[in-house]
């Protein structure tokens, strides 16, 4: 379980709070979305979870454990995927940026490989083991950055936009796949993204602006809310207006997942 209670937080130099008095808290193998417009402090929040940064005021507890007094615990329960992944990519072969963090738990060597292998399939990057890093697109780079951290098998994962380097026809099966994988394991899922696609798949959203949390729900409560919408700058996605229209001249599906899902769903009916 993740609780966040009362979170404050001010970088230093800045004269604006980044965070101001969130509290939410997150049931073990849930999965949430963090939405809204750029500098509304989603990614902050991500790293307060993992407690790369620790509150101005409040605390944030995982699984119990207070960031601040239980740092190290913490982190080594919370996989967070950056943005960015050249902040987060430190060796030079995929094979072994995978493995690092796993051989710094001091793994047998043949658990290991089992875990590098299987979150190279996951990602898809099974047969670019050997690759350079340095030499790799930014989508297989964020392939990486992920497949590295559901080696670690986190109890928690957050990830900060992990398709936002992944071209659209990949973007969906990696997505199902990560989904998949947090799912068969139980593990609790943070997705922190602008795509609201995406976030419909989450069981509940909460949509931040200015630092604060200004609405939470589950998806269709919030994207019902036209007026939060339009001041979190949250797009609607088209296939669940078109559900919406399909729903009202008596054919009922369901608009989550993408075209192809929606698409599927349509030819059953």
């Amino acid at each position: 379980m993740i609780q966040i209670q009362h979170a404050t937080f001010r970088y230093p130099g800045q004269p604006e709070t980044a965070l101001c008095d969130v509290s939410l808290e997150v049931a073990s193998a849930e999965t949430i979305g963090i939405v809204g417009p750029n500098g509304s402090g989603k990614s902050t929040l991500g790293r307060l979870i993992k407690g790369l940064l620790l509150p101005s005021l409040g605390r944030i507890l995982v699984d119990s454990l207070d960031t601040g007094a239980d740092g190290l615990e913490v982190r080594r329960r919370v996989g967070l995927v950056f943005q960015n992944p050249n902040s987060q990519i430190v060796n030079s072969v995929v094979e072994q940026e995978v493995a690092f963090g796993p051989e710094n738990l001091g793994l047998p060597s043949a658990e290991i490989r089992e875990r590098v292998d299987s979150a190279l399939q996951a990602v898809g990057l099974q047969h670019r083991k050997t690759a350079e890093c340095h030499a790799l697109s930014m989508a297989d780079k964020q392939r990486v950055a992920i497949a590295a951290v559901m080696a670690m098998h986190p109890r928690h994962l957050v990830l900060d936009e992990p398709t936002a380097w992944i071209e659209p026809s990949a973007r969906w099966p990696l997505f199902n796949e990560v989904r998949r994988w947090s799912s068969s394991r139980e593990v609790t899922l943070v997705l922190i993204t602008h795509r609201m696609d995406e976030a419909q798949l989450c069981g509940r959203l909460y949509g931040m602006l200015h630092g604060k949390v200004e609405i939470a729900g589950t998806p269709d409560e919030v994207l019902q809310n036209q007026e939060a919408c339009a001041r979190l700058a949250l797009e609607v996605p088209e296939t669940l207006l078109l559900a919406r229209e399909l729903g009202a001249a008596g054919l009922p599906v369901d608009g989550a997942g993408g075209v192809d899902r929606m698409a599927e769903a349509i030819c059953r009916s």
